[in-house]
């Protein structure tokens, strides 16, 4: 069975692992945040977090039906409401739907704030206006100054080393501009604890040394590296959002009809440009675990226009899938890119049986949407 783990806490990092019958929390995804992965990945949200995750929960979230009769996880699958705690000795397969979301749970790391803190702290201080300043003078533009006089000089650039010497000086600057400088250093911190806090810088390591070291071990064909990723599940797919997938479908489709025009005379524009359904609660992966090998996707769609997960629904998955890599006509390189698609996006190409369960669930939404937009003008007429 194949689920999904979101890395970095975030919704573009949820990467697909395979997990046996027998694996469990304790013998497979712990594994993921103990093994060799996090030396050659960042796998934590931010410089700030702890490097291994304090807890494991499954999002509940019910997820968006795309057209193709596949679920992608909602930009708000990991909100604390949406998240279930999971059993660490259970077998993932008695807790877990087949593609259900595994969510890391992280705290913050009182040593990796402090050491940051103190750093941006001490920085900030070595630039203190000269006069106000305990130890005047002691910026990084005056130390990296005075380690480059005496090569200045040796290169007998007299003009540019008494430039240096007077930079150096205390008070050098007026008291106008010690203050200027001193306030953009504060915005540049601010920057910069933006840029960490955020993740939007979150580097494997600040040593050199490793990051040069690094290129090996990326090698695909390292046995450690090959290795190490099989012992822990690793697929290397991720699940698209919603905009990925909406962008790259309407793409799809407008290549298969051969462009926008014919989309347009076809029918098909307004849907392949919204496409997919949210789903309401008690649907998707809100469907009782207990009802896996009772329920019926299908019985269930036609008689109360809800869709719910079943052993009978991911067999008519597989079966699709088969059927589309069949097309292929045993091109390895098309098959795979099926593949790849099938796990990041979904099917784009649904039998009957699939595409009768979107047009079903998507009427129901549209008549939904009609009713919404009726009531809401219903109030602005009574206003």
């Amino acid at each position: 069975m194949e689920v999904y783990v979101r890395l970095n806490d975030d919704c573009e990092h949820d990467y697909a692992f395979q997990v046996d019958k027998e694996d469990t929390i304790k013998t497979r995804v712990e594994k993921i945040f103990t093994s060799n992965l996090n030396e050659i990945m960042v796998l934590r949200p931010t410089i700030f977090h702890e490097k291994k995750p304090y807890a494991f929960k499954k999002s509940v979230h019910p997820g968006f039906l795309t057209e193709g009769g596949c679920l992608l996880f909602d930009y708000d699958a990991a909100d604390q409401k949406y998240v279930k705690d999971l059993d660490y000795d259970k077998p993932l397969f008695e807790q877990l739907w087949p593609g259900q979301l595994i969510v890391p749970q992280w705290r913050y790391s009182k040593k990796y704030v402090t050491i940051f803190a103190l750093l941006m702290a001490g920085w900030l201080y070595t630039d203190l206006p000269d006069v106000i300043s305990p130890t005047p003078g002691i910026c990084l533009t005056n130390q990296l100054s005075r380690m480059l006089l005496p090569f200045v000089r040796r290169m007998e650039l007299y003009e540019l080393a008494a430039k240096l010497e007077a930079e150096i000086q205390v008070n050098f600057s007026s008291v106008d501009a010690q203050w200027l400088f001193f306030v953009l250093h504060i915005l540049k911190i601010i920057l910069i604890i933006t840029f960490f806090y955020s993740g939007m810088a979150n580097p494997i390591s600040f040593n050199p040394y490793r990051l040069w070291n690094l290129r090996n071990e990326l090698d695909v064909h390292n046995p450690k590296f090959k290795n190490m990723l099989k012992s822990i599940g690793w697929i290397g797919a991720r699940r698209a959002t919603f905009d990925a997938y909406q962008g790259n479908y309407y793409n799809h489709m407008l290549e298969k009809y051969g462009g926008q025009v014919r989309a347009y005379r076809a029918g098909v524009i307004k849907r392949i440009a919204s496409p997919g359904v949210q789903l309401h609660d008690g649907e998707g992966f809100q469907t009782p675990l207990k009802e896996r090998f009772t329920g019926s996707t299908f019985k269930e769609m036609k008689e109360n226009e809800r869709f719910v997960l079943s052993e009978e629904y991911f067999v008519e998955l597989e079966n699709n899938l088969k059927e589309n890599l069949d097309k292929c006509n045993g091109d390895i390189g098309k098959m795979n890119m099926e593949i790849r698609r099938f796990r990041r996006f979904g099917i784009y190409e649904p039998n009957e049986k699939l595409l009768e369960l979107v047009t079903i669930r998507r009427a129901r939404a549209d008549k939904e949407k009609a009713e919404a937009e009726a009531a809401e003008a219903e109030k602005k007429k009574e206003k």
